[in-house]
């Protein structure tokens, strides 16, 4: 009768430290390990990078940077990049990445700093023309929109609205120097509005 008492109290001790992590693989898992960040026909394209927390507390994710690179890391449509965020316990977050070097680099790293120590990504970037020519002449607002967006610039013509895909959403003809495009219709996330005279801006949709 002791032997099994004993035999049942150390299956209960065993279960009580499986349950405090003790003997789980307690780790913060990045992926992917690079990312290949690219400018092509004057829309930037990102990457998708995923957080998933296995620890046993939450994971504070401090902010993320590069030394040579602007980084735009994007939850829901709010970049926080310098001002971080929370992963709870056991689960997975998304951030739609965004870089453009500050020189001529086209390659970096990418730091994601947290409690649980810093993690890093290899930047890949890549471009069809030079870094220069991505200059906008309009101006788009407000930023990130809601309901709409008011596309303000000279001789637009045809203006283009693109996902992140680089797939059309739509387009619009500005007759005048001044176009308000409705967007209450479109999902959360990043667009890119192009010109006839081929000028690109970014703006992010956020309800």
């Amino acid at each position: 009768m002791k032997k099994a008492f004993m035999f049942i109290a150390a299956i209960v001790l065993c279960f009580n430290l499986n349950a405090q992590g003790i003997f789980e693989d307690e780790q913060v898992i990045v992926t992917p390990d690079s990312l290949h960040l690219y400018f092509h026909g004057c829309s930037p394209h990102g990457e998708r990078v995923s957080i998933t927390n296995l620890t046993s507390e939450d994971l504070v994710i401090n902010r993320c940077y590069s030394e040579n690179f602007r980084v735009e890391c994007l939850y829901e449509g709010e970049n926080i990049a310098e001002m971080g965020m929370i992963v709870p316990i056991g689960e997975t977050i998304l951030l739609d990445t965004y870089a453009s070097p500050i020189a001529k680099d086209v390659y970096g790293t990418l730091f994601i700093d947290t409690d649980f120590g810093i993690y890093t990504l290899t930047l890949y970037y890549e471009t069809t023309y030079g870094i220069d020519e991505n200059i906008t002449t309009f101006s788009l607002a407000p930023n990130p929109a809601n309901g709409f967006v008011t596309i303000k610039g000279e001789n637009m013509g045809l203006v283009n609205i693109y996902n992140t895909l680089g797939q059309k959403v739509e387009y619009h003809f500005a007759e005048s120097d001044e176009l308000i495009i409705p967007t209450s219709q479109y999902p959360n996330g990043i667009y890119f509005a192009r010109t006839a005279n081929g000028q690109t801006k970014r703006f992010v949709i956020a309800h």
